[in-house]
């Protein structure tokens, strides 16, 4: 097993294979959903199994993921969302989306908004549930300009960007290569 969760009473788990087939729908959704190389894909929200297949998918997709504390303020949010450049902003639940809604229109970049707990009000436009963006990643025409997107990674390129606090002023992110993130993993 390489990931689960308990909900309720009830214990979802995800095997390796299962995990690479749902990060692979969620790169399919955010390219569907106008994600560009070397764009921020912004993360905010607990530990959870889709903060982890995000995570993964933005790196699959081509784009930066960035986690996002889910204690910034919406200014906080929206300078991190700002600067990488978000093409989507993953949320938690509807208390980290309304920062976002609060902010949206100082976001030129941002295209969608996905929630992957709770259901969003359908009145937000390009704002997607979690089974309504994995539904998006149902197009496997999309298949192949994912592979391109894999397929262009290098080891010397940007995988993740990681933002600071904030505590003496904006927060300042660190871009990690793929190299350096798979050396970190390998010891």
């Amino acid at each position: 097993i390489a990931l689960c969760v308990k909900r309720g009473d009830n214990w979802t788990k995800w095997t390796y294979t299962e995990c690479n087939r749902d990060v692979m729908q969620a790169g399919r959704a955010l390219i569907k959903l106008g994600l560009e190389p070397y764009h921020g894909v912004g993360i905010i929200g607990f530990n959870s199994p889709e903060w982890f297949i995000s995570y993964f998918a933005a790196i699959h997709a081509g784009g930066f993921a960035v986690g996002i504390y889910t204690t910034n303020s919406p200014d906080a949010c929206q300078y991190v969302a700002g600067n990488c450049d978000a093409n989507i902003i993953i949320v938690e639940n509807d208390a980290q989306l309304q920062k976002i809604l609060t902010v949206r229109d100082r976001l030129p970049c941002l295209k969608a908004i996905i929630q992957y707990t709770g259901k969003p009000k359908e009145d937000y436009p390009n704002v997607y549930s979690w089974d309504g963006f994995m539904k998006l990643g149902d197009d496997t025409s999309l298949d192949e300009p994912l592979k391109q997107r894999i397929n262009a990674q290098s080891p010397n390129k940007a995988c993740t960007l990681v933002y600071t606090s904030g505590t003496t002023g904006n927060p300042k992110g660190v871009m990690l290569s793929h190299d350096n993130v798979t050396w970190t993993a390998s010891t």
